[in-house]
C-alpha cells in the first residue's frame, strides 16, 4: 500500500514536498514470528546507479538544480518529490567534468525500460555520454518501484535502440514532435572538423547526424508527452518512438519536405528515402531515380535496430524528362541555403552510389529486408575455428517420475507423478548457431493422500470422456519449445522463440490439503533459512533469538532488488490458452484412529478448517488452531463463519478460461517476467468470477446445469443428423432411429439428471448448515462420516432406502439427544452444564429430524441422477485412480523407508481393524490370509477381510513353531501362548502355515520383532 505525507524542514514551516511511502505487514522469521508482526515502511521509489563509472544527478522535472540528488556508482538512495504541485516526472543527467543538459522528464510509475537522451553543452563532444537507460520495476510484495540507471554505448552496442547507416549518404534522425517550434541554437562555425560534420544548427533542430557506414545509439529527448486534449491519456511508447528521418537536415526546406516517419518499436516496418530529390543531385536525377535508401527495423538481441542501406527498385519506373533549368530554378532557394561542405558530401555519396549501381551491386528491397533479419541476433562477432565448434545433440526419454511429499508429522500428504517425459536438445560448444530444447510431458498427476480426502486425485489433465490415467490417445499435458539465439555480446540470454502449449487441467482440492501443502513448503523454506547453533558440550540444538535488522542499510536492500539479475530477450514468447476445471470441497472430519496417526497438531488443523477458522496473512493461507467459543456472541459468530466458509468452499466443475500470452521483442529478467505472468493470470481469474459463483454448490451449480442442458439440446439435434447421414451413406434406416434415440436419451439425461443434481446440492447444503446449527459436534462428525461412506452412483431404489434410514436416524438422534445432552453437560460442568445440555437437547429435537429429512431428499435426488446417468463415468478427476496407495510409515517414530506397495496396502487394511490408530510395523502374506503386525497387536484377516485373530502383545507369553502330523505330511503352525487370558477357552492361538517350514519361521521372526519392540517401549516409554 502507499501513503503520502508532506513535511517541512522546520517546525511550523510547511513546504510542498511529497513523500511517497510503502508499507508491508509480514510475519517475522524465526521465533519472533509466533507473536510478532513486522510493519516495514520504505520509500516508494528507490534510485539505483548500476553504472560503474558515472555519477548521476536526479531531480523532479521543472525544479531548480539545487533540489537534485546525486547517485554515485553502485549507490542506492530513496527519491521524494520536491514539489507536489509539479508533474511527477524525473529528469536525469550525468555529473562530472563535462557539463550536461537535463534529460526530458519521464514517468517513474510506469513499469518499462526507456532510453533518455542526455546532451552535452559542448558541440558534439564524442567523449560525452549521450544516452542513459532507465529501467523501472516493481519490488516484490509491495507497490514500491526501483529505478535503475545505467549508461548506454555511444554506438548503440547493447542499447535499447540503435541507428545503423550502411549507405554512403548522411542521414538525420530525431524524435517526432519536438521540432514544431525550433529555437535557433547555432554552433560556432569555424574551420574545425566539427564544422564538417554538422555545418548547420544544433541536433535539437537539425536532428542527430548518422554518418555513412556508422551506427549510433538512439534515445528520447521527450520521454513523456501528455495528451493535447482534455481526457486524453499520455502518449504510449509506440507514439514516443515515432522518429523522423531524412537525407537532409530537418531544419531545412528539403529536409522537411522529404522527411519520413517510422516507429522504432514496430519490428519489420520499413521507410524509403529518395536521394534523387536532393537539390545537389538535380542533374543526376534520372540516373538515381531507381535508387532508394531503405530503412528496416530489425532486432539484434535486446536492441531494436533501424538499419539503412542502398537498394535498387525491383521495377524501375520510367520518368519523363524534365527541363533542368526548371528544376534548378525550383530548388534555387534550397541550394542557396545549403552549405558547400554538405553539397560535396552529397555528391561523393551519389558518385559511390552510381558505381555500385552500374556494377549491379545494389540489392533489391526483398534481399535487403532478408539480410537485415538474417543477420539479427547473430551473436558475438569473433573468429571461430569451425572444426572446434562441435555440434551436440541430446535425447532422453523417461517412463516417469514419482515424488512423495512427507510433512513433519511425518505423514505422506501428496504424491506427484510424471509419465512419459521426452527431452531433445541441440547446440554447439561455442554457441555460434541457434540452440533448441524441446520438452514433452504426457501426463501429470497429484494425488491427495490426506485421510478422508473428498477428492483422491487433486490435479490431472482434463479428459471429457473419463479415460484412465494412461494418457493414451490424448495430447501431451505440456509441450515446451525453446530456441536460443547464439551467444550475444551484451550477455543477454536471447531467445528467438518460446512456445508453451499446456493442456486443459482438472483441479479438485479441499482447504485442508491446501493448508498442509503450504505448511510443508513453508517448512522447506524455513529449514534452509533458519540459523542453528549446535552446542557440542551439551548436545543441544539452540535457536538464535536474533532481533530483526531494522537499520537503514537493511531498508536500502529493497532498492538493490533486481541488481545482478540475468536479463533475457524474447523475440517471441507464446503461451497458449487453456482451461481449468475447478472443484472445491470442504475438508472432511478425521476418525479418532486417523487423528491419532496424523498427530495432534495435524488433527487440530483439520478441526480448525472445518470450523471455518481461516486466516489470510502475508499472501498465504492459514488456520487459527485451538479457538474456543466462550460467549454466546462467539458461538453465533462461529456458526455463521462455518456456514459461510462451507458455502464458499463447495464448488463443482467451474470452468476457468485462462487466456494466452503473446510477447514480441520483449526485454525482461526472471522476476519481471514472473510479475507480468502473475498479473496476467490474476486478471484472467477476475474475469472468471461469475463462472466461479455460478458453480457454487450452495446455489445448486446453475452454471453446470445450464451447460448440461446445452449439451443435451446439442445432442438432441446433432445425433439424429449424424444417424441420417450414415443411413444415407449405407442405405440403412436403423442408424436414423439410433441417432434419434441417442439424442433423446442425452436430452433426458442432461435435463432430469442435471435438475436432480442441482436439487441434491441445495438440499445437501441446507442439511449441512442445519447440522451446524444443532451445536452438537459429535452428531455433526458422525453424520459427516456416514455421508462419506455413501456412494454417489446408487440407483433410485437405493436412494429411497438410504433416505428412509436417514430420516429415522434423524428422529432417533433428536429424541435421544433430549436425554443424553443434559447428562453429558452435568458430567462436565454440573448444574450449569446441565442447563446448557437441556438447551442443546431441545434444539436438537427440533433440528435433527429436519436434518434427517433433508438428507433423505438429498439421497433420493442422487438416486434419480444415478438411475438416469446409468453409471456413466464423469470427466475430470472423478474417473482417474490414484497412482499408488499411501506410503506406510514404520513404528512409533514413523520411520520412512523405501516404498513398498504391499506394506502400503497392509497399512491401509490395518486402519479397518481393532488395531486402527496404532503405528504400522510389518505384515506377512499367506495367500488366503494376511497377518498384520502393529506396535501393539497381531491381527490376522481372512479372504473376505474378516478378523480371524486379534491378540495384544501384552497377552503374549511365548511364540513357537510347532509341527502336526497329518496324512503322510507334516503341517507347521505358529503357536502363540497367552498370559492369564483365555480366548475361546484356549490359552494359546494357532496360525496354520502349511507344509513349508520356512513360512512359519518367517512369521515367527516378524512377530518376535514386534514383541521385542513392544517390550522396549514398556522399559523406555
Amino acid at each position: 500500500s502507499n501513503s503520502r505525507s508532506s513535511g517541512g524542514n522546520n517546525i511550523g514551516i510547511l513546504t510542498h514536498r511529497a513523500f511517497d511511502l510503502c508499507y508491508n505487514v509480514a510475519e517475522m522469521k524465526g521465533d519472533w514470528g509466533e507473536f510478532t508482526r513486522l510493519v516495514k515502511v520504505t520509500p516508494r521509489y528507490f534510485l539505483r546507479n548500476d553504472s560503474s563509472m558515472h555519477t548521476f544527478e536526479v531531480k523532479q522535472a521543472g525544479q531548480p538544480d539545487e533540489t537534485a540528488t546525486r547517485v554515485p556508482p553502485g549507490g542506492v538512495i530513496p527519491f521524494y518529490w520536491s514539489d507536489s504541485r509539479f508533474p511527477e516526472l524525473v529528469a536525469v543527467r550525468p555529473f562530472g567534468d563535462i557539463d550536461y543538459k537535463w534529460s526530458g522528464g519521464f514517468d517513474i510509475a510506469t513499469i518499462n525500460s526507456i532510453p533518455l537522451r542526455v546532451r552535452s553543452k559542448q558541440a558534439l563532444n564524442r567523449s560525452a555520454l549521450s544516452s542513459v537507460k532507465a529501467v523501472t520495476e516493481l519490488r516484490p510484495r509491495s507497490s514500491g518501484v526501483n529505478i535503475s540507471l545505467t549508461e548506454e554505448d555511444f554506438y548503440g552496442n547493447g542499447a535499447l535502440f540503435q541507428i545503423e547507416n550502411l549507405s554512403p549518404f548522411q542521414i538525420w534522425v530525431v524524435q517526432d514532435g519536438i521540432l514544431a517550434n525550433p529555437a535557433p541554437h547555432s554552433y560556432n562555425r569555424g574551420t574545425t572538423s566539427e564544422s564538417s560534420i554538422a555545418p548547420f544548427k544544433s541536433p535539437e533542430v537539425d536532428g542527430d547526424l548518422i554518418e555513412p557506414n556508422t551506427k549510433r545509439v538512439f534515445a528520447l529527448d521527450v520521454p513523456y508527452r501528455q495528451g493535447k486534449y482534455v481526457g486524453r491519456k499520455a502518449a504510449s511508447l509506440s507514439e514516443l518512438f515515432r522518429t523522423r528521418v531524412s537525407l537532409a537536415p530537418l531544419s531545412t526546406r528539403i529536409g522537411i519536405e522529404r522527411m519520413k516517419v517510422v516507429c522504432l518499436t514496430n519490428i519489420g516496418e520499413t521507410v524509403r528515402l529518395n536521394p534523387s530529390k536532393l537539390p545537389a543531385l538535380s542533374d543526376k536525377k534520372d540516373k538515381l531515380n531507381d535508387v532508394r535508401v531503405l530503412g528496416v527495423i530489425s532486432t539484434d538481441g535486446p536492441t531494436h535496430v533501424l538499419q539503412f542501406r542502398l537498394i535498387t527498385k525491383d521495377q524501375p519506373s520510367i520518368v519523363p524528362s524534365v527541363d533542368s533549368s526548371t528544376t534548378e530554378a525550383k530548388h534555387s532557394t534550397s541550394d542557396e541555403s545549403e552549405s558547400g561542405v554538405l553539397r560535396q558530401m552529397v555528391l561523393r555519396a551519389a558518385h559511390a552510389t552510381l558505381i555500385k549501381r552500374d556494377g549491379n551491386e545494389l540489392p533489391t528491397e526483398t534481399q535487403a529486408r532478408r539480410d537485415a533479419f538474417y543477420n539479427s541476433m547473430g551473436g558475438t562477432k569473433r573468429a571461430v575455428d569451425l572444426y572446434s565448434d562441435i555440434r551436440i545433440s541430446f535425447k532422453a526419454s523417461f517412463d516417469g517420475f514419482i515424488v512423495s511429499l512427507v510433512d513433519s508429522a511425518p505423514s505422506e500428504i501428496a504424491v506427484l507423478s510424471l509419465k512419459r517425459i521426452d527431452i531433445a536438445a541441440n547446440w554447439t560448444t561455442l554457441r555460434t548457431t541457434d540452440a533448441s530444447v524441446i520438452l514433452s510431458v504426457e501426463w501429470l498427476q497429484i494425488d491427495n493422500h490426506i485421510p478422508n480426502a473428498p477428492f483422491p486425485v487433486a490435479v490431472c489433465p482434463e479428459s471429457g470422456n473419463g479415460e484412465s490415467a494412461n494418457g493414451s490417445g490424448e495430447d501431451p499435458l505440456l509441450m515446451l519449445g525453446l530456441l536460443f539465439a547464439p551467444q550475444h555480446q551484451t550477455g543477454f540470454i536471447c531467445l528467438r522463440s518460446v512456445t508453451v502449449a499446456p493442456r486443459n487441467l482438472a483441479v479438485a482440492v479441499d482447504l485442508a490439503f491446501i493448508v498442509r501443502l503450504q505448511r510443508l513448503f513453508s517448512g522447506f523454506q524455513a529449514s534452509f533459512s533458519s540459523k542453528l547453533d549446535c552446542d557440542v558440550a551439551s548436545g543441544l540444538l539452540k535457536h538464535y533469538l536474533t532481533p530483526p535488522d531494522l537499520s537503514k542499510a537493511s531498508l536500502l536492500e529493497a532498492g538493490r532488488y533486481g541488481k545482478g539479475s540475468v536479463n533475457m530477450y524474447f523475440e517471441g514468447l507464446t503461451i497458449l490458452p487453456f482451461n481449468v476445471n475447478l472443484s472445491v470441497a470442504p475438508a472432511r472430519v478425521l476418525s479418532p484412529a486417523q487423528a491419532l496417526l496424523e498427530g495432534a497438531e495435524t488433527a487440530a488443523i483439520h478441526t480448525a478448517v472445518r470450523r471455518g477458522d481461516v486466516l489470510f496473512a502475508d499472501g498465504s493461507l492459514g488456520v487459527k488452531v485451538g479457538r474456543k467459543n466462550r460467549t454466546p456472541i462467539a458461538v453465533v459468530r462461529g456458526v455463521l463463519k462455518s456456514i459461510v466458509v462451507d458455502a464458499l468452499l463447495r464448488c463443482n466443475g467451474a470452468s476457468l478460461n485462462l487466456g494466452g500470452v503473446v510477447l514480441r521483442n520483449h526485454v525482461s529478467n526472471g522476476q519481471q517476467l514472473k510479475t507480468y505472468l502473475a498479473a496476467h493470470y490474476l486478471s484472467a481469474l477476475r474475469t472468471n468470477v461469475p463462472a466461479l459463483l455460478g458453480s457454487l454448490s450452495a446455489f445448486g451449480n446453475p452454471a453446470g446445469l445450464i451447460k448440461g442442458l446445452g449439451d443435451g439440446v446439442s445432442d438432441f439435434v446433432t445425433e439424429p443428423a449424424k444417424g441420417l447421414k450414415r443411413s444415407v451413406e449405407e442405405l440403412d434406416p436403423v442408424h436414423v432411429v439410433d441417432g434419434v434415440a441417442r439424442g433423446t436419451g442425452s436430452l433426458a439425461r442432461h435435463t432430469v439428471g442435471g435438475i436432480a443434481d442441482s436439487a441434491s446440492m441445495l438440499t445437501e447444503t441446507f442439511s449441512k448448515n442445519l447440522a451446524v446449527l444443532a451445536l452438537d459436534r459429535r452428531y455433526a462428525q458422525k453424520r459427516d462420516m456416514a455421508r462419506r461412506e455413501l456412494q454417489d452412483d446408487f440407483t433410485f431404489v437405493e436412494g429411497v432406502e438410504s433416505g428412509v434410514a436417514n430420516l429415522i436416524q434423524g428422529v432417533v438422534e433428536g429424541v435421544t439427544g433430549v436425554v443424553r445432552a443434559p447428562l453429558r453437560g452435568a458430567e462436565r460442568s454440573g448444574v450449569k452444564g446441565f442447563a446448557k445440555g437441556v438447551g442443546k437437547g431441545l434444539l436438537g429435537l427440533l433440528v435433527k429430524p429436519l436434518v434427517g429429512l433433508t438428507d433423505a431428499a438429498t439421497d433420493v435426488m442422487i438416486g434419480v441422477k444415478g438411475s438416469v446417468d446409468g453409471g456413466k463415468v464423469q470427466g475430470g478427476v472423478h474417473g482417474v485412480q490414484q497412482t499408488r496407495p499411501r506410503r506406510a510409515l514404520y513404528g512409533n517414530y514413523k520411520k520412512i523407508s523405501e516404498y513398498s506397495f504391499a506394506d502400503a496396502a497392509a497399512a491401509t487394511l490395518l486402519l479397518r481393524t481393532h488395531a486402527a490408530g496404532e503405528p504400522y510395523l510389518d505384515h506377512f502374506d499367506m495367500n488366503d490370509r494376511v497377518v498384520l503386525i502393529s506396535t501393539q497387536h497381531i491381527v490376522m484377516l481372512g479372504p473376505a477381510g474378516q478378523e480371524l485373530l486379534h491378540v495384544h502383545f501384552r497377552e503374549v507369553q511365548s511364540i513357537d513353531l510347532v509341527p502336526s502330523r497329518g496324512e503322510n505330511l507334516v503341517q507347521w503352525s505358529v503357536s502363540i501362548g497367552l498370559v492369564g487370558t483365555i480366548i475361546e477357552n484356549k490359552r494359546w492361538q494357532l496360525i496354520a502355515c502349511g507344509e513349508d517350514r520356512s513360512v512359519g519361521e518367517t512369521l515367527v521372526e516378524k512377530i518376535e520383532r514386534g514383541r521385542a519392540l513392544f517390550e522396549s517401549q514398556l522399559l523406555d516409554p
